[in-house]
């Protein structure tokens, strides 16, 4: 009787990791093929540029959850969703909905009804990732990980994969426009501000893993949603810098700022919290 029951379950096992690891990773290898065409080998030269940035940005955000609260597989799991599907969500709906926006006046001017940089942007790629942060944190509760630090630290580690192929797109974009000078002051500045999108989609992945163990069920999606419009209200902040000076350059150094400040604000809330609720335990 044993021996007809225990081929069955080592049977379905691999089965499910090879359905959930495709999941994840053919998203991923689509995204870099896509990316890697549209931009030629310099892609992948500049997305090689920005790892160091990843490594350092994923080891302090998997520092966030203790040592007996983290796992390997979720955590690669997240960068792989933020790299991928996170940024195909965010490159295919962001196009066709900045398309839907825009409108031709009394003028024959063409505007946009919704202004796609700090409104549609922030919502659109803050739901993809937030997207991810779920569906990790669901497959890993099978394993028992679970809270508000496991949430935080997944949310941070989605924003370091989609960081990764959104700042070497840009970079790649931007030596193609111009040349390798302006390329590599641009991917100073990326690197700089790296765990922007980390220090983003955590509020998303901090109020989700709240939000999972809540006990009452009426108060989940509202904890939900508040992590989610506290990412998307931030993400919505620094895009708007961009605009938002009387000159470029004055634009350029409020996003900066701005963003500077909202990683300074996630870092000292995330520490906070790590040692405060590590310490109860």
């Amino acid at each position: 009787m044993h021996s007809a029951v225990v081929p069955s379950e080592t049977v379905r096992l691999p089965v499910r990791r090879s359905v959930v690891l495709a999941f994840f990773l053919l998203p991923l290898a689509l995204a870099i093929v896509l990316f890697t065409l549209e931009s030629g080998p310099v892609f992948l030269l500049c997305l090689a540029a920005v790892l160091p940035a990843a490594a350092v940005t994923m080891f302090a955000a998997r520092w966030i959850a203790p040592r007996t609260s983290r796992s390997w597989t979720s955590s690669l799991l997240a960068v792989a969703w933020g790299a991928g599907a996170a940024v195909l969500l965010a490159t295919g709906i962001g196009a066709w909905s900045a398309e839907q926006a825009m409108y031709v006046d009394d003028q024959g001017i063409l505007r946009e009804a919704i202004p796609t940089m700090w409104v549609l942007t922030p919502v659109v790629e803050e739901v993809g990732k937030g997207l991810g942060v779920l569906i990790v944190l669901l497959l890993a509760r099978r394993l028992g990980l679970r809270g508000v630090l496991f949430g935080a630290m997944v949310g941070a580690l989605v924003g370091v994969g989609f960081a990764a192929v959104e700042d070497a797109s840009a970079i790649a974009a931007d030596i193609a426009a111009n040349d390798l000078g302006s390329g590599i002051v641009t991917g100073i500045v990326r690197i700089l501000t790296f765990p922007t999108h980390a220090a983003l989609t955590i509020w998303t992945g901090a109020a989700l893993g709240l939000a999972l163990d809540a006990p009452r069920a009426w108060t989940r999606p509202l904890l939900a949603l508040a992590g989610l419009l506290v990412a998307i209200g931030a993400h919505g902040a620094i895009n708007y810098g961009n605009v938002a000076g009387a000159t470029d350059q004055a634009s350029f150094f409020t996003a900066l700022g701005t963003a500077f400040g909202w990683i300074l604000v996630s870092t000292v809330v995330a520490v906070t919290l790590r040692l405060v609720l590590t310490r109860r335990v």
